[in-house]
């Protein structure tokens, strides 16, 4: 079975060779093409020896560098070549800094057709991108011809990030703010710039002393009548088994007046994925 994952076609552009999260036998396991890098995650330590062991004997040659990460307690080593420091994912010829010591290295490949389908509806438009991280929806919303886009993330170090992706993609950031708020503390802060025309909303589920989903998103969406007008898109994401897109829907429509439009696709190759992104307007 490695053989064959090792051996898909692929080009410079990030894919997922594997993903095992959702999956019953190999759910501790996933595999990516970074260009000339395989970067493999371990989210358990179940058969890791004779896993290493054939992914070294079957890896392409065309892969300089495998690099391996625990997950479990966030070790990261090289099995061949080095850790690249100046490493970069590339989606739709966008590339995205990412960092191998990083707990999430900065790219999140399951977003690719929602990062899409905003550059599509981007042009002359002004866009909240909550929960921001390293600012990959403000990429392709810029590149879509955006007039203003606010990406909101308490993490400073992440939007330092996400200002260096626009840079490295010759994307001109003015009127392009980048904002270190928490967001369930800056309200009064986001409505200033009110309204916008689309609103992405994308939070983790679950982020110690800052956001726990099952509670706090409906804050958010209690909030969107502020920062919105009638023809606003709300793109509203969750990453969780636990958090339904029935869930989703009942607490935007029941406290807004938008109303459930379409769910984008995730990519093929994340199989069993719980990601859910959800149109509303």
């Amino acid at each position: 079975m490695l053989k064959e994952i090792l051996n898909q076609s692929t080009t410079e552009e990030f894919k997922r060779l594997y993903h095992g999260r959702g999956e019953k036998t190999y759910e501790f396991l996933t595999i990516d093409s970074i260009n000339d890098i395989l970067f493999v995650q371990f989210y358990e330590n179940i058969n890791e020896t004779e896993i290493l062991s054939e992914i070294k004997k079957y890896a392409p040659d065309k892969y300089k560098n495998i690099i391996i990460k625990r997950r479990y307690n966030n070790e990261t080593f090289s099995l061949k070549g080095e850790i690249p420091q100046n490493a970069t994912a590339v989606e739709n010829g966008i590339k995205f800094k990412i960092n191998f010591f990083n707990q999430n290295i900065g790219y999140f490949g399951d977003m690719k057709n929602s990062r899409a389908y905003i550059e599509k509806i981007a042009e002359n438009k002004k866009v909240l991108n909550l929960f921001a991280y390293t600012c990959g929806f403000s990429l392709f919303a810029r590149r879509g011809g955006a007039e203003f886009i606010a990406n909101v993330d308490m993490s400073k170090s992440a939007l330092s990030t996400g200002m260096t992706n626009h840079q490295i993609n010759s994307l001109d950031i003015k009127n392009i703010a980048f904002w270190p708020y928490n967001i369930l503390k800056a309200f009064a802060k986001l409505k200033r710039k009110a309204p916008y025309d689309i609103i992405i909303i994308d939070p983790p589920t679950h982020q110690k002393g800052s956001f726990i989903a099952s509670k706090d998103y409906i804050k958010i969406i209690k909030k969107l009548p502020l920062l919105s007008h009638e023809n606003t898109t709300v793109l509203a994401c969750i990453n969780s088994p636990k958090f339904t897109k029935e869930e989703l829907i009942k607490i935007t429509e029941s406290n807004t007046a938008f109303k459930f439009q379409k769910q984008i696709p995730n990519p093929e190759e994340y199989t069993n994925s719980t990601l859910k992104s959800l149109i509303f307007s």
